[in-house]
């Protein structure tokens, strides 16, 4: 499993889409939690929103987006094969 962190309020461009795999984690982050309002398309990974960082931002969470916590993300990141800070670009 692959856990990958998105940092930035608009979509990830087609390369991280075309990468992500059904065992894969995408993990919004930071300003990436801006990003929820956008029509995401559909991905075959799990969603994730970091708990801590919708909450700093007063968002919501959206559909198909699930929260974690802080643990559950430090766990997620010790499980996985690797973890990796996408870039904008």
């Amino acid at each position: 499993m692959k856990l990958v962190h998105w940092i930035y309020p608009e979509l990830p461009s087609q390369d991280l889409q075309t990468q992500l795999q059904p065992q894969d984690v995408l993990l919004l982050r930071q300003d990436g939690c801006y990003s929820l309002i956008l029509p995401w398309p559909e991905l075959a990974c799990r969603l994730l929103v970091l708990t801590t960082d919708l909450n700093a931002r007063g968002l919501s969470l959206q559909t198909p987006w699930l929260a974690i916590d802080d643990t559950s993300w430090v766990e997620l990141a010790a499980q996985a094969s690797q973890v990796v800070l996408w870039p904008k670009y």
